[in-house]
């Protein structure tokens, strides 16, 4: 028997769903990606917390683990999680219970433990769930005594048997109160813990005046309070940009007292480890990079978390000197990324600054009130209903009791002579003997009587806008007084930490640091290199080089307006290529760096964006001791371009050219000197067009401007020519002459 084999193909293809491979791994990414964001990694803002997390305490609420129950396995817990909302590992689940019971990860704690639930040196070092007990908190109240009111919106398990709530109804902005941290896929969040009485203070402010703005928001809200306590460095932490924007980093460092010879921490940075610092303290003693140090001794215990005591040799050094070198060169001191990333009302995920996140939290509450108050209202209205029906019976008794004896379809008369609705009466007929007593009647009337005032009130509140706000602010005033706490974190304006130099014998050799285009560095012997013959990858080329010494740090700037910071201590004399800079720095993907200095007490520079935006910084606020950088410039829409050294002391010009051709020339004292931010308009480029910056540099009095051309002619632009230029700062700039930017060909610029 012949088959035909083509036909028998093209048949089977009809019944298959064929998709082009990239349309079918962009669509299953895509689902498994906004999986992860929205049932894992980030919180929700109306309760501020993660699926799992929910999960965990509305099965302990459903176990009526309440803060007066008894305490029961915890292993009871996980089983009804994972069997009943949350199918997945025991282990991540437990993990995430436990995190809930660490009075050193929130400031409320949401279940009470017994037994081992870690420590703050190390919060994994927790006992397994077969060991520990557990029950809810009387915070968790907040969050679980409305939940069966008409409050949340329910949705089907992972199987379908059971219901279960896809938000709790939060009487607090949890969000802020107790913060989030998680990572989905492309995104995250990094969100800090604040003080329960700030943030009700904000909101009831709020109340009273919904067009406030975070920076009046701010002067309540002061920043972040975490229950590990330390100190919060004030001019090295966006504070501002957070609470603006969003995002920005925190620089937070131990608390300690002087006592004689000896120095004694009584805090550490939030999530930071006391052994991993006392180590790190103890290497530097061995090292001898501390000289000034006798020893390190670990005092903690159940009364004091943390209490490390330092013990200082001679007295030529003061305890804040000291201290400034640990949070220098230790975990003593930390800086924390701030990400206020999280799924709003909307069910999106979102960045959102202070005065967002808790108008959103506002209306989520107004409306869950509304709700609580609507259910309640229903309730009490349908208590009304049979009540009234009872007045009837005690008014006709004789006559009720005849028609139901008599009729053989006493419903039907009842229901035709009283007027009675199926509701009433099925609550008369199921009406006890008991219940006709003259004491009952009376009860029965003083009970309507009560629901009458409150079916009036309810209807009043429902019904006006100020009394539900008055409603909230009420009810926030009143959780205040029950959970309100002193501010555990300080926030002070210090001064930067710095190391204590140790007078070793150093090696100053000169080395001359260069960095490739594709972000490859490399250290060559001495300062005359020639750069022209120094070897690079293939389709990689020159970019940047200075002239540097083995004994100073350098310093890096990012097309983001990040810092950075490279001891050359640690370098060492390349071979080939170099190293990448993803070896020294976690600079962004695609993100390149566009300036290099060697780091030293006199460096000033001029940071730019590529919009004309900047100011000069001083040596200072460059320096910065973490992997991530900090940040300096901020781009929001642009990039930083490169940044140039500029000596104060000198009577200097910065010079600017555009794609279009303008240029502008202004002295330097023109430009305002600031730790940190987005600066000043250093060129006035019009709105809406795409003109950038193609050349920037620092011009002394008698110096020229030389034109180079790829056909290797050259012109030159004497001082004198260059005076025409000179104008105040954030001007348009004047048009260059044609001869001097030729048509069609490429144009490079050098200040001689």
């Amino acid at each position: 028997m012949d088959i035909d084999l083509e036909k028998l193909i093209k048949e089977s293809d009809k019944s298959i769903e064929r998709l082009p491979i990239k349309d079918f791994s962009e669509e299953a990414y895509l689902n498994y990606s906004m999986y992860v964001i929205l049932d894992r990694a980030l919180p929700h803002i109306s309760d501020g917390l993660k699926p799992v997390q929910r999960r965990i305490l509305y099965a302990m609420n459903e176990l009526s683990l309440s803060h007066t129950s008894k305490f029961k396995k915890s292993a009871r817990t996980i089983g009804d999680v994972l069997g009943k909302f949350h199918p997945h590992g025991d282990t991540a689940c437990y993990e995430a219970m436990v995190m809930l019971a660490q009075d050193f990860s929130y400031n409320h704690a949401f279940i009470e433990g017994q037994g081992n639930w870690g420590t703050q040196d190390d919060p994994k070092s927790f006992a397994a769930m077969r060991y520990t007990e557990s029950r809810l908190t009387k915070f968790s109240d907040l969050f679980l005594d409305e939940i069966n009111m008409g409050t949340v919106k329910w949705a089907p398990n992972f199987d379908g048997t059971l219901d279960e709530p896809k938000t709790l109804p939060s009487k607090v902005p949890n969000i802020l109160i107790n913060g989030s941290s998680g990572i989905a896929v492309g995104m995250s969040t990094d969100i800090p813990s604040h003080n329960l009485a700030e943030i009700i203070a904000a909101v009831v402010k709020l109340l009273d005046n919904p067009k406030l703005l975070t920076e009046d928001l701010r002067k309540i809200i002061i920043g972040p309070d975490f229950p590990t306590k330390g100190e919060i460095v004030l001019n090295e932490s966006d504070l501002d940009d957070i609470y603006l924007y969003g995002t920005g980093n925190i620089k937070i460092r131990a608390t300690y007292e002087a006592n004689g010879k000896e120095i004694i921490i009584k805090s550490i940075p939030y999530q930071a480890n006391t052994t991993k610092i006392i180590e790190q303290i103890q290497e530097q003693i061995l090292l001898k990079k501390s000289l000034f140090l006798e020893s390190v001794m670990d005092a903690s215990d159940q009364e004091n978390p943390v209490r490390i005591i330092l013990k200082v040799k001679g007295r030529t050094h003061h305890a804040d000197d000291v201290m400034s070198h640990f949070f220098f060169t230790t975990d003593l001191e930390k800086s924390l990324r701030v990400n206020l990333n999280m799924i709003g009302l909307d069910g999106k995920p979102q960045v959102k600054n202070l005065q967002k996140i808790l108008l959103e939290w506002i209306k989520y509450r107004l409306i869950t009130i509304t709700n609580k108050l609507s259910w309640e209202l229903d309730k009490i209205q349908k208590r009304i209903h049979i009540l009234d029906a009872y007045i009837i019976v005690y008014n006709n008794l004789d006559k009720i009791i005849q028609i139901i004896r008599n009729e053989d379809d006493p419903k039907k008369v009842l229901i035709k002579t009283f007027k009675f609705t199926d509701a009433q009466y099925e609550a008369i007929i199921n009406m006890k003997i008991r219940s006709l007593a003259k004491l009952q009647e009376k009860n029965i009337v003083e009970e309507l009587k009560s629901l009458n005032q409150n079916e009036k009130k309810l209807m009043a509140i429902l019904k006006s806008k100020a009394k539900l706000n008055k409603y909230l602010k009420d009810e926030l005033l009143e959780i205040l007084d029950t959970f309100s706490r002193e501010r555990q974190t300080k926030i002070s304006n210090i001064a930067p930490s710095k190391a204590i130099e140790i007078k070793a014998i150093v090696n100053t050799d000169p080395v001359t640091s260069i960095l490739s285009k594709n972000g490859w560095l490399k250290f060559s012997k001495g300062h005359d290199i020639d750069i022209n013959h120094a070897g690079f990858k293939t389709g990689d080329e020159y970019l940047l080089h200075e002239n540097a010494y083995s004994d100073k740090p350098l310093v890096f700037l990012d097309q983001l307006g990040f810092v950075y910071n490279l001891d050359s201590t640690n370098i060492s004399i390349s071979r080939g290529q170099g190293e990448p800079l993803s070896k020294y720095f976690q600079i962004q993907d695609g993100i390149s760096v566009v300036g290099m200095h060697l780091l030293n007490n006199k460096l000033s520079i001029l940071t730019m964006t590529n919009y004309g935006y900047g100011f000069i910084c001083l040596y200072e606020d460059l320096i910065v001791k973490n992997k991530k950088g900090k940040t300096l410039l901020r781009t929001k829409d642009s990039l930083a371009i490169k940044s140039i050294s500029v000596d104060l002391d000198m009577d200097l010009y910065y010079l600017i050219i555009t794609d279009a051709g303008y240029m502008l020339i202004s002295k330097i004292k023109n430009v305002p000197i600031l730790s940190k931010g987005r600066g000043v308009k250093l060129i006035n480029l019009p709105k809406l067009s795409k003109e950038s910056i193609v050349f920037t540099g620092v011009l002394r009095k008698g110096q020229s401007l030389s034109f180079s051309y790829d056909s290797n002619r050259k012109r030159v632009m004497d001082f004198d020519i260059l005076k025409g230029f000179i104008m105040e700062r954030n001007r348009r700039g004047k048009k260059i002459d044609k001869k001097f930017l030729l048509e069609k060909v490429e144009t490079t610029y050098n200040i001689e």
